[in-house]
C-alpha cells in the first residue's frame, strides 16, 4: 500500500511540475519590459526558496544526529543537504540564464551571485569532509556539527550580503514600475553608474516645458558606447521619452531637472508592473513553490531511504565477517 502511494505520489508531482512548465509559457503573460525573459522567475525563485528549506532541513537532522545519535537522522541529513546543493545550483544556472537574456552577461560577480557561489563551496566542503572520513561514526559527528555551522551562513549570504552592497546584475527595485532606485544626479560632463552601465550627462536641452538629457551609455568593458536621450516635462512633473539600454530591456529614465545647477537625475527602471500582480502569474508563482516543495521531500525521502538500505547492508555484511 505504501509503495503504491509512493508511485501515485511520483506520478502527481511529474504531472505538477509539467503543468507549471506549460503554464509557463501558454498560461501567464509576458512581462512587459521583459518578454519572455520574465517567465523564468517561474522557476528561478522558487528554486532558491527551496534550497533554503533543504539546508534548514539538513540542520535540524544535524542537531537531531548530535541529540540522539541515530544513524537515520544523519541519512535525511545528508539526503537534505544534497538535494539543497541540487536546488541551489538550479537557481544559479536560472539566475544566469535571465541575466544573459536582460543584461547581455551571464556572471559578472554580482553581490548575489557571489555568496551563492560561496554557498556553493560551503556545502561541497561537508560532502568532501564526508568522503575524507572513513569511520562511519565520526564521520556522521563531524559531519553534523560541519551542517549546523554551515547553515548559520546561509540566511547572511542569501539574505543579508547581497543587500548589504549594490547589486549590479539582480533586479531589485528595477523589477518595479516607477523605479524605487536612488538614481544618479549628473552635472553635465559628469561621469556615474547605473548598475554596471556608465553613464555621462552630455547637456541638457530645453523646448517649452520638455527637457531633454544627451547622455552617453558605455557598456561594461567599454566595449560599445551610444547616446541615449530621455526627456522630462517640467509642467506635469514626469518623464516622458524613456529610451531602453543597448541590449536591454530596462530603461532610462530623467527623472529630475535641476536647471540652475545644470544637473539631472537618472534613474533605471522596469516598463510594466509587478511579474506577480497578474492573477495567472501569481497562481502559476504559487503553484510552482508547492511543487518545487513537493519535489524536494521526494528526493528527500527516496535518497534517505537509499541511505538506510545502503547502512542496513553494510551492517549486515560486517555481521557476517
Amino acid at each position: 500500500m505504501a509503495e503504491r502511494l509512493g508511485q501515485i505520489g511520483k506520478l502527481l508531482i511529474g504531472i505538477w511540475i509539467a503543468g507549471i512548465a506549460i503554464a509557463m509559457f501558454l498560461v501567464i503573460p509576458q512581462y512587459e519590459g521583459l518578454g519572455n525573459a520574465g517567465r523564468i522567475v517561474i522557476m528561478h525563485v522558487p528554486t532558491a526558496w527551496v534550497s533554503v528549506l533543504a539546508f534548514a532541513v539538513s540542520a535540524v537532522f544535524s542537531a537531531l544526529y548530535l541529540w540522539r545519535g541515530r544513524p537515520v537522522y544523519d541519512h535525511y541529513a545528508l539526503a537534505a543537504a544534497e538535494s539543497g546543493f541540487l536546488f541551489t545550483a538550479l537557481a544559479t544556472v536560472t539566475g544566469m540564464i535571465f541575466s544573459q537574456v536582460v543584461w547581455g552577461i551571464y556572471w559578472n560577480w554580482d553581490p548575489r551571485q557571489t555568496s551563492i557561489f560561496v554557498l556553493l563551496l560551503i556545502y561541497a566542503a561537508l560532502f568532501a569532509l564526508r568522503s575524507a572520513i572513513d569511520q562511519p561514526a565520526r564521520r556522521r559527528q563531524l559531519s553534523a556539527v560541519y551542517s549546523l555551522f554551515a547553515f548559520v551562513t546561509v540566511p547572511f549570504l542569501i539574505f543579508v550580503a547581497p543587500r548589504i552592497a549594490d547589486s549590479t546584475l539582480h533586479p531589485n527595485c528595477a523589477f518595479i514600475q516607477g523605479s524605487a532606485c536612488d538614481g544618479v544626479t549628473l552635472e553635465v560632463g559628469k561621469i556615474g553608474l547605473l548598475g554596471d552601465r556608465k553613464v555621462q550627462l552630455l547637456g541638457l536641452e530645453r523646448q517649452g516645458d520638455i527637457i531633454t538629457a544627451a547622455v552617453k551609455v558605455s557598456e561594461p568593458g567599454l566595449s560599445s558606447e551610444t547616446i541615449l536621450r530621455p526627456s522630462y516635462d517640467l509642467a506635469a512633473g514626469d518623464m516622458v521619452a524613456r529610451p531602453e539600454f543597448p541590449g536591454l530591456r530596462y530603461q532610462l529614465g530623467l527623472e529630475a531637472v535641476d536647471l540652475t545647477a545644470n544637473s539631472a537625475l537618472l534613474n533605471i527602471e522596469a516598463p510594466g508592473t509587478g511579474l506577480l500582480e497578474n492573477q495567472r502569474t501569481l497562481v502559476t508563482f504559487l503553484a510552482a513553490i508547492i511543487g518545487f516543495t513537493a519535489l524536494f521531500v521526494w528526493l528527500l525521502t527516496l535518497r534517505a531511504t537509499l541511505l538506510d538500505v545502503q547502512w542496513a547492508l553494510a551492517q549486515r555484511e560486517g555481521s557476517r565477517l
